[in-house]
């Protein structure tokens, strides 16, 4: 364990409602500054490994988002923490009025600003940058990996080395899977009805074959937001099941039930509309899942930042499955997703996770 420091940065971003959006010097992509953090570990050996961390629709929380902070730099990582929602002043909206008004192409720049950021900074090994998220982050880390993605936020610029996803919505597929080549790990509960496990599998085996080895793992009687800080079960009273949206290789996004194409504020709200479920979700803290994710996603971090090289560049991509870029334990990289039981982890494993929660 190390010590760390706690410092204010201004990020620069940009607030694209579209992903169309996104074009040098259009007015349709405000400049913003983040508001973020960054936990700097008071490392003898510089430059350090570095993580984003991309929050779900309830913010940059303490006891999630600054949690796993204080955890990451503990263990060495500087780790980047900003809020998109008190950034663009939206931070007083209920989660549903936040959705609406920030969007993922938003989030998306975000996560990008910030590897931008750190990349360019002496104390950060730039080839060693990943990005964790949670929920609605939980998706934007997954999305980070496809190479379009990367080209319309970055074009030839740095690349996330590894994606950690929590409970993330399985929203959008890509026409185009092709990723960076960055391994991918997803975390889901088995109890969890604001995501689709059958829709993340398929989405698994876009990113394979587009290029990057896909980790899937299920925690039984888990449900959303184990990490979070509800000990008694709450219940939330819509998901997004069956919202299913696709990316086409212009960045147009259309939803694949009924076809509307998302043209703007009115069009994305007709889609997520028609596609969330009054059936809702619970949430619910689970120290087993909780201690497992942990483990794993210090694995995750470690092997990648053991790797000899950045992830492949756009034109070194070939489309093959990288498996040995990130050797898994777990035998989901070739397809399927593994279900894992809330048992105690192994000693070492539990060592390496660390001891009692921030």
């Amino acid at each position: 364990m190390t010590g760390y420091q706690i410092v204010p940065v201004d990020v620069p971003s940009i607030s694209p409602f579209l992903l169309r959006d996104v074009r040098e010097g259009s007015r349709r992509t405000p400049a913003i500054s983040l508001d973020a953090r960054l936990y700097l570990p008071d490392a003898t050996h510089r430059p350090v490994p570095a993580i984003v961390l991309s929050h779900g629709l309830g913010g940059a929380k303490d006891h999630r988002e600054h949690r796993y902070a204080r955890m990451l730099a503990a263990r060495g990582f500087a780790v980047l923490v900003f809020d998109g929602f008190v950034s663009r002043g939206k931070q007083r909206f209920s989660d549903t009025i936040r959705a609406l008004r920030v969007t993922e192409s938003m989030l998306l720049a975000d996560a990008f600003a910030g590897l931008d950021f750190l990349a360019r900074r002496d104390e950060i090994r730039a080839d060693a940058i990943s990005i964790a998220g949670y929920s609605y982050g939980g998706m934007i880390t997954a999305l980070t990996a496809y190479r379009q993605l990367a080209e319309t936020f970055l074009p030839g610029g740095p690349r996330f080395a590894a994606h950690v996803s929590y409970y993330g919505c399985s929203v959008p597929r890509l026409d185009d899977a092709t990723t960076t080549g960055a391994p991918v790990l997803m975390m889901l509960g088995a109890l969890d009805r604001n995501t689709n496990i059958p829709r993340t599998e398929a989405i698994a085996a876009d990113m394979r074959r587009g290029g990057s080895p896909v980790d899937v793992e299920i925690f039984a009687d888990t449900y959303h937001q184990w990490d979070g800080n509800d000990a008694e079960r709450r219940f939330v009273n819509f998901n997004l099941h069956q919202c299913h949206f696709r990316i086409d290789e212009s960045n147009g996004v259309r939803d694949e039930r009924t076809g509307i194409r998302m043209r703007g504020r009115a069009s994305r709200t007709a889609m997520i509309g028609l596609s969330a479920s009054r059936d809702g979700y619970h949430i619910l803290r689970n120290e087993a899942a909780l201690e497992r994710s942990d483990a794993m996603l210090l694995a995750a971090l470690a092997r990648s930042t053991q790797r000899a090289s950045a992830p492949l560049r756009d034109d070194e991509v070939d489309g093959r499955t990288r498996s040995a870029a990130l050797p898994t334990r777990h035998g989901s990289s070739g397809g399927g997703h593994r279900t894992v039981p809330n048992e105690p982890p192994a000693r070492g494993r539990a060592a390496m996770a660390g001891g009692r929660r921030a």
